[in-house]
């Protein structure tokens, strides 16, 4: 079988036991629910190398960011795929849901929160409704940040520590091969 690609139309990675006790995931998508053999972690990881970077990048950048403790992973920003964790990814249950196709949430019990999909379907999840709040807000934060960070950057202009160089100064590689500006037009060997 190949491996599972996160997509637009994937919502939600559940984890569960299988048979043989082996951990495996549910994939929730747009029309279908898919079993995986593979872990959600496993899926997570696969999905961020095939879109060009790891998960621990992924999860590195979001920590530089500021979001420390479990953060929203960005899959890959041109497709919109933001997924967020529910808990420590390092516990078997932990749950993963796409911030896109979250519609609504209630109270289900003291400790678990009913998660409404864009496509109508409901999944109960294994936390509090102020921690699912609070995760929901953090990936909306982040997939903002990120948004902002790639929208056009500021000229040259807009920087007064940089040095911006005119049509009449070229570059030079100097004696020590590092480079040099030069007023004049360098001759061509």
């Amino acid at each position: 079988m190949d491996q599972y690609i996160i997509s637009q139309k994937t919502m939600a990675l559940l984890p569960y036991d299988s048979p043989d006790g082996s951990l495996q995931t549910w994939v929730i998508e747009e029309e279908r629910i898919l079993s995986l053999p593979q872990t959600p972690y496993q899926v997570l990881h696969y999905s961020c190398g095939y879109f060009g970077s790891t998960f621990s990048g992924r999860k590195k950048g979001a920590v530089s960011m500021g979001y420390k403790s479990m953060p929203p992973i960005c899959i890959c920003s041109e497709l919109g795929l933001y997924f967020f964790p529910l808990m420590s990814e390092a516990r078997r249950e932990c749950v993963w849901l796409s911030h896109t196709h979250i519609r609504d949430w209630r109270k289900c019990g003291e400790r678990h929160v009913m998660v409404h999909l864009m496509n109508g379907r409901k999944i109960p999840v294994p936390v509090q409704l102020n921690v699912f709040q609070s995760k929901l807000m953090r990936a909306a934060q982040f997939r903002y940040q990120l948004c902002e960070r790639m929208a056009p950057r500021r000229s040259a202009n807009e920087y007064p520590e940089m040095l911006e160089i005119s049509s009449a100064e070229h570059l030079i590689i100097n004696e020590r091969g590092t480079y040099s500006i030069c007023e004049k037009t360098p001759a061509v060997e």
